[in-house]
């Protein structure tokens, strides 16, 4: 081990040597090895005396960085080739540098080469068991595509390099190494203040900076990288004292990046997030919905998503309202876009706040779902999240695991993407239940929140606390600023002001869970709902109808049923016009509703299924209102009217919030 120490204190010699005889300044700092066996991978740079703000404290000449023109002219590559790019550059001259040069070379860059770690610790690199740790997490998959990218870079670099690097020396292991260095210690040189303006695209932005690369990262260490004329520096802009570690900032990266680029992670790192991509492309309005999306500011590159414990990212919820969106509200809302001045210049507004409680719902049921899938993934793979375990043995679990340092950081890894799933399906879930307790209350004061292209001039709906990482810390649902929320309390009996604090926090997760199942049973159309009219219901057993067709025969059951309790929300649908019904009447010879409005497309795309509930009413009437006169009188239950009450229930269906397995209409 002693040998191990003295070779090490002497790579450190020779590179201070070769940095201070080329000019760099190390008057602020010092290198020192971090650990007593010597190992390269734990060296930190220390102040040598008290740094003021706005000082500099490391600074390398020009001459000591790395470029693709240096690697070119290394490797006796033609100046004006670009066939590798800046990766593929450093990592062969690494190579070349590392396997392919002898004593007798005496390269310039060998007290450099000599002081890069000969390992890493980035889960490529993970044994079978700590990578076990790591199962049902995004880094799995990311690591694939790391290697198949690693082998690509090899067979391209080993192609055009030909001869020019030995065989043997160019293998995979040794590409692979040097690739490692490459991703976790280049610097781009955009990201560089002082460089003169944009730096020129394609091959060469990566660079490295010997000495400099070897400063450890802080998260929110205040930091500047600067080129100068005549070469590169790091200025601080906070005051360090003489002894402390000094520390580089690699950006605002989390967890995940860290662990994948440098093969660490930081316990309760600020940045971290669990990626979700927003993929809808399976959809058949898909293209419509993108088209929708770009109007509103959101593109394709807005597909990834980083959730945070902080909160929904700003740009997520409008992307899954518009994947909740049946392909009936698209049509309605590119309706609107079209025919009402000023809407499409608003439509930001919109999709944020305008699409209604149903919209609303579905969309968070959306994403709930997909994390529930991702949440139970993580969890089935054997994870302790009270202790940051991982039961890679059904016995003793992280106990037979040996803890080395990968595994350490994979478990920290691993627990934070626990957290933030924990937390967030917790926010969904309290702004279901908010959601709940609103439509009540709408339900009992006879208000609607329906979306502004069904019902023009419908009211916004609140943020809801958690919605965007930038809301601020809101006061419970009921102080939101939506005056039917003081009618929901009332509707729940509830009196805070006269209420200690602990009934009246009793109170409110007692109302929340009320209002939930008081949506499932009395505010959503569900076939439960036949039990409120018992001659349709003793019809509907009798029967054999399908539950879709039994609730549009409902829905037009209610509207001429005043003292149903859904009366007045069907009597306030009375003239929407689905897309289907507007098919329907443009087919009549007398057309005057607009139904020659829709597009060959929105034609075609309902076309099947008008045909289909066309073929239903013929073969339900007459036979239900001769059977059932009083239930089905023939007068009410018309084609049209049929037609219009089954595209009530296919737009506004809504899966029952919390544990209910059960799907309803919302039509409020």
């Amino acid at each position: 081990m002693g040998s191990r120490r003295d070779t090490h204190d002497k790579r450190v010699a020779a590179f201070i040597e070769w940095l201070e005889d080329n000019g760099a300044d190390l008057s602020s700092v010092e290198i020192r090895g971090g650990s007593s066996d010597g190992d390269e991978e734990n060296n930190a740079v220390y102040a040598r005396k008290d740094i003021e703000a706005d000082q500099r404290y490391a600074w390398i000449p020009s001459k000591l960085v790395i470029t693709s023109a240096v690697c070119k002219d290394v490797l006796g590559i033609s100046a004006e080739a670009s066939e590798l790019n800046g990766p593929q550059l450093l990592a062969s001259f690494l190579v070349h540098q590392r396997h392919a040069t002898t004593p007798e070379t005496k390269s310039f860059w060998k007290p450099y080469i000599d002081m890069l770690p000969s390992v890493f610790h980035t889960p490529i690199e993970f044994s079978s068991e700590e990578a076990a740790i790591l199962h049902g997490t995004p880094i799995m998959y990311a690591v694939d595509d790391r290697l198949a990218r690693f082998h690509s870079d090899f067979e391209e670099a080993r192609r055009v390099l030909g001869d020019r690097i030995p065989q043997t020396a160019m293998s995979f292991e040794n590409f692979a190494w040097a690739l490692g260095v490459v991703y976790s210690r280049s610097f781009c040189k955009d990201l560089m203040s002082g460089g003169g303006g944009a730096q020129q695209e394609g091959a060469g932005n990566e660079v490295l900076l010997p000495m400099l690369d070897m400063f450890n990262h802080m998260p929110m260490r205040k930091v500047t990288w600067e080129l100068t004329g005549d070469g590169v520096q790091f200025v601080t802009n906070e005051k360090l004292r003489a002894g402390a570690q000094v520390f580089n900032n690699y950006g605002p990266k989390s967890n995940e990046e860290l662990l994948m680029g440098y093969g660490f992670c930081i316990p309760n790192n600020p940045f971290s997030y669990y990626h979700i991509r927003m993929n809808y492309s399976k959809d058949p309005m898909a293209e419509r919905k993108r088209q929708i999306l770009e109007r509103a500011g959101i593109s394709d590159s807005d597909a990834d998503q980083f959730v945070r414990k902080s909160g929904l990212p700003a740009k997520m919820l409008p992307i899954l309202r518009v994947m909740a969106m049946t392909p009936a509200d698209v049509v309605c809302l590119e309706r609107l876009l079209i025919q009402t001045p000023g809407a499409s210049a608003d439509v930001e507004k919109v999709l944020s706040q305008g699409l209604g409680l149903r919209i609303e719902l579905r969309a968070r049921r959306l994403l709930e779902h997909l994390l529930e899938i991702r949440q139970a993934r993580l969890l089935e793979n054997g994870s302790d999240n009270s202790h940051g375990k991982s039961d890679v043995d059904d016995t003793d679990g992280v106990q037979d695991i040996k803890m080395t340092e990968r595994a350490q950081m994979a478990l920290i890894y691993r627990g934070e993407l626990e957290d933030i799933l924990e937390t967030t399906l917790k926010g969904l879930r309290s702004a279901t239940d908010k959601l709940a307790l609103l439509m009540c209350g709408l339900f009992d004061e006879a208000a609607h929140a329906l979306p502004v292209y069904v019902a023009p001039g419908s009211r916004f709906l609140p943020m809801l606390p958690g919605d965007t990482e930038q809301a601020p810390v809101r006061p419970p649902t009921p102080q939101l600023s939506y005056p039917i929320l003081d009618t929901c309390s009332r509707g729940n009996g509830r009196k805070q002001a006269e209420e200690s604090e602990p009934d009246a926090k009793r109170a409110r997760v007692a109302s929340k869970s009320d209002a939930a199942e008081r949506l499932v049973s009395s505010v959503l159309l569900t076939t439960q709902s036949f039990v409120q009219d018992t001659e349709f219901a003793a019809a509907a057993d009798q029967v054999d109808i399908d539950d879709d067709v039994l609730l549009s025969l409902f829905v037009v059951r209610v509207l001429g049923t005043p003292t149903s309790p859904w009366h007045t929300a069907t009597k306030r649908l009375e003239g929407f016009k689905h897309p289907m019904l507007q098919l329907l009447r443009s087919q009549s010879v007398d057309d005057e509703e607009g139904g020659s409005d829709l597009s060959e497309a929105d034609r075609e795309l309902f076309a099947d299924t008008l045909e289909e509930l066309c073929d239903i009413h013929e073969s339900l009437f007459p036979l239900l209102s001769t059977h059932f006169p009083d239930v089905f009188p023939a007068s009410q239950f018309s084609l049209d009217r049929f037609v219009w009450a089954a595209g009530i229930v296919d737009m506004f269906a809504l899966d029952a919030p919390g544990n209910h397995d059960v799907e309803g209409v919302c039509l409020l």
